[in-house]
């Protein structure tokens, strides 16, 4: 029996969410897909899942779309557009989820598997991971929201260099140009992505994820939206228990321990 296309685990609150077919340098093919939508829909309802940890086995992260699966010979809009209808919910869910994500790269981050890894909250990288924009390479479009996370993160010169060169880049460079919060040794990789959603995961989640909501909108909004909004969502924050135990904790001079409700 073969093993599942992407490992789900979950420990001290940290779900780990790995893509596992390395013999195909993890492309993104749909069973990688249903396994990312599957795992995101049960981390999106599971409480007890804090933090996430987005990670491949083998030697590559992802190494883009599974160009086996590609649509055709391309010349049927219709069916080119369902084939990019079945990725795209996985990666608003992911986007969107109101739970820190951390994503561990190691070895190749290209194309779709670029834009999956820039859709994470923090990215950490090791020293041999190397990142490509390679779309164009094969007379395509950055898709999976790569054109969105992409300038926000880089700059638009920056943004349109990588997106429209389609140049490698190493994780050294990528940290540089702001899309990785840290370079580690192999190693160290997966320790280092572990122990930062763990602290993430005990803190006060709720609080995370209004913060996460702002932020990645925060380019559309205007100042005086983003004070609205940050005003509405104090209110909820304010109702949390993670509040309560927060002020009590500042008073009682200890850590605080927070449920994430």
């Amino acid at each position: 029996m073969s093993e599942p296309a992407v490992l789900f685990e979950v420990e001290n609150g940290v779900a780990t969410i790995t893509l596992n077919q390395p013999e195909q340098m993890n492309a993104l093919s749909k069973a990688i897909i249903e396994g990312l939508k599957s795992s995101l829909a049960r981390i999106k309802e599971d409480p007890e899942i804090r933090a996430v940890v987005l990670t491949g086995s083998g030697r590559a992260f992802c190494a883009g779309g599974d160009i086996k699966e590609f649509p055709g010979d391309g010349n049927n809009a219709a069916i080119s557009r369902d084939y990019m209808k079945f990725g795209l919910p996985f990666m608003a869910d992911l986007a969107q989820l109101e739970k820190p994500v951390v994503a561990a790269v190691d070895g190749y981050a290209v194309g779709a598997g670029f834009s999956i890894a820039i859709a994470a909250d923090f990215v950490l990288a090791s020293e041999n991971s190397t990142f490509a924009m390679s779309f164009n390479k094969i007379g395509l479009v950055p898709d999976l929201g790569g054109l969105y996370h992409l300038p926000r993160l880089v700059g638009m010169a920056r943004a349109k260099e990588l997106a429209m060169t389609g140049r490698s880049i190493t994780g050294a460079e990528a940290k540089e140009c702001g899309l990785v919060l840290d370079v580690l040794p192999k190693e160290q990789l997966l320790v280092k992505a572990r122990e930062l959603a763990e602290r993430l995961a005990n803190s006060a989640t709720q609080a995370l994820g209004l913060t996460k909501h702002i932020l990645s909108r925060s380019y559309e909004l205007s100042l005086e939206q983003v004070l609205r909004e940050e005003a509405m969502v104090q209110a909820i924050a304010f109702s949390t228990d993670d509040h309560k135990e927060g002020v009590k904790s500042f008073f009682e001079k200890r850590k605080p321990s927070f449920s994430g409700s």
